[in-house]
């Protein structure tokens, strides 16, 4: 959604003169602490030396030159002192939602952004001196499910189950055989 802000604030901000390109307009965009304010936010303080403007009369005459933006998912643009506030359409955006969940059926949600990258996950780590406990299996899903995510998002994950505390029973072992060898000579 930053992108799309990102390149009408480019567009409108063309017109006035002023050149950013669309990653550093994407920084400066913030999400409100109200949902009064919009969903997301620019403030055009920062352009306040390069225009001579004043933030209220700036971001004003931002709004003007954004216009009407019915092709975009936003219900209404504001301006609220020195910001520019955007108000998704929620319904529109739902309605979206659910049909790339249909159309995409059980790939919805995935991705690439873990292309020919590995991850390591590490779950379980029972110690095998002791019985395994519902602690253990609950890591064990936990980590599993991770793994899963991860490979949803196109990472190649590297499942390790750590066994852990082997000096006891090794102790234990040794300590048997020296014990026993004695009882046998």
């Amino acid at each position: 959604m930053k992108k799309v802000i990102a390149k009408i604030l480019k567009k409108a901000l063309n017109k006035i003169g002023v050149k950013l390109n669309e990653e550093e307009i994407e920084k400066r965009i913030k999400t409100p602490p109200s949902l009064d304010m919009g969903d997301y936010s620019f403030p055009v303080f920062f352009l306040t030396d390069q225009t001579k403007k004043l933030p209220d009369e700036l971001a004003l005459e931002l709004r003007e030159k954004i216009g009407n933006i019915p092709e975009t998912d936003f219900d209404d643009v504001q301006t609220s002192g020195g910001y520019i506030n955007f108000f998704i359409d929620r319904k529109d955006l739902a309605r979206k939602v659910v049909w790339e969940a249909i159309t995409q059926n059980h790939k919805f949600g995935s991705s690439k952004i873990g292309a020919k990258k590995r991850i390591v996950v590490e779950f379980s780590s029972p110690n095998i001196a002791k019985p395994f406990g519902i602690g253990h299996l609950r890591s064990t899903i936990i980590g599993n499910s991770l793994a899963n995510i991860a490979e949803f998002l196109g990472y190649k994950p590297v499942r390790i189950n750590y066994l852990g505390d082997w000096g006891t029973q090794f102790g234990k072992l040794i300590f048997g055989f020296e014990n026993l060898e004695m009882k046998i000579s």
